[in-house]
C-alpha cells in the first residue's frame, strides 16, 4: 500500500484550445501554480478534467504532458475509468508506463456494476494493465455506483493487490469515518467535497482532492491550520468564504466555472466540451472578480 496522502490535492482542469483541442502547453503553467499554492498531488483527467469527455488519446498526451513537467513535484493520480474496459485498460498500462504516482476509476455508468463483488471483479480487469501502481477507488453519487464503502474495502482487502484507498465524493460523513476504520485504517481514504471541508478535519481527513483547490489552494490550509488551533471563528469565516466560492459553481456549473476562475491566476483554460455549455465573456468576468473579492476579504 502507498504511504498515505497529507495535504491537498487538486483535480486539475483540461486546458482547451479556441478550436477545442487540447492546449497542452498550458499544464506547465498549472503545474506551476498549484506549486505556488502549496498543494502537494493532482489527479488529472477526472471529473474536473472532462477525462470522459476526452478521447483515449488524448488523455494519453494529457498524462505525458503532466508526467513530464510534474512528476516528482506533486503526486499524480490519473483517472483511468471509462465505459470501454479496452480503453481503460489501455490508460491504465500508460499511466503505469510513465510511471504516475497512481491510478483511479470511476466505474461503468451505464451497464453498472450490480454487486461489491461484480465491481471488484470489474476493478481487478482493468488493473491487471497496472499492477505496480497504486489504486484508488472514485466513489462519487454521479456514477449512480452507491455501495457502502467500507463493505467496498472489507470484501477488497486482498482482492484488489494494489488497492491503496478511495477518492471519497460521497456527501456521507458516516461511510467516511467507517472507511478509515475498515480493515484497521489501513486505507488511504481522501475527502473530495470542498464545501464540507471543515466537517471532513473533524471527522479525521489527512487530505482531501478538489477542484477549488486550483485556485483557492491558500484558503484550505488556513481552514486547516485554524482547526489545528481550535480557532472555531476563524473555521467559521474561512468556511463562508468557501461557500461563497461554491455558490459561484453552483450558478454557473461547477466545471465551466471553475475554468473561468483560473483566470485568477492568469490562465486561460479555454471552454468546456459539450453538453456542457460554455460561458460568455461577461460571465467569465463575473466568476473571477467575484473569486477574487471573496479571497481578498472585501
Amino acid at each position: 500500500m502507498a504511504k498515505k496522502l497529507e495535504g491537498l490535492i487538486a483535480a486539475p482542469h483540461t486546458p482547451f484550445n479556441a478550436d477545442g483541442s487540447v492546449n497542452l502547453d498550458m499544464i506547465p503553467k498549472q503545474i506551476d501554480v498549484l506549486l505556488k499554492q502549496g498543494v502537494i498531488g493532482a489527479y488529472i483527467c477526472g471529473t474536473t478534467g472532462e477525462g470522459i469527455c476526452c478521447s483515449v488519446e488524448e488523455r494519453k498526451a494529457v498524462m505525458k504532458k503532466w508526467a513530464e513537467y510534474g512528476k516528482g513535484k506533486l503526486f499524480i493520480i490519473a483517472h483511468v475509468g471509462a465505459l470501454s474496459i479496452a480503453d481503460a485498460r489501455e490508460l491504465a498500462a500508460y499511466a503505469q508506463e510513465l510511471k504516475l504516482d497512481a491510478t483511479s476509476i470511476v466505474p461503468p455508468n451505464f451497464f453498472k456494476p450490480g454487486s461489491i463483488d461484480s465491481l471488484i471483479d470489474y476493478l481487478n480487469a482493468v488493473l491487471s494493465a497496472a499492477p505496480k501502481l497504486p489504486f484508488y477507488y472514485y466513489h462519487t453519487g454521479m456514477s449512480g455506483v452507491n455501495f457502502d464503502m467500507e463493505q467496498f474495502l472489507i470484501k477488497a482487502d486482498g482482492k484488489i493487490k494494489n488497492l491503496a484507498g478511495i477518492k471519497f465524493n460521497y456527501p456521507d460523513l458516516y461511510m467516511f469515518q467507517r472507511c478509515q476504520r475498515a480493515c484497521g485504517g489501513k486505507y488511504d481514504i481522501t475527502w473530495g467535497i470542498d464545501e464540507w471541508f471543515a466537517g471532513a478535519l473533524a471527522c479525521g481527513a489527512k487530505s482531501a482532492i478538489g477542484s477549488t483547490y486550483n485556485y483557492a489552494a491558500k484558503l484550505y490550509y488556513d481552514i486547516w491550520n485554524a482547526y489545528t488551533l481550535g480557532d472555531q471563528k476563524k473555521i467559521d469565516k474561512g468556511m463562508a468564504k468557501v461557500c461563497k466560492i461554491v455558490d459561484i459553481l453552483v450558478q454557473y456549473g461547477g466545471v465551466v466555472g471553475g475554468k473561468a476562475m483560473m483566470a485568477y491566476h492568469k490562465l486561460d483554460m479555454g471552454g468546456v466540451r459539450p453538453p456542457l455549455t460554455c460561458l460568455s465573456e461577461e460571465q467569465k468576468a463575473d466568476c473571477v472578480a467575484r473569486l477574487k473579492k471573496i479571497l481578498s476579504g472585501k
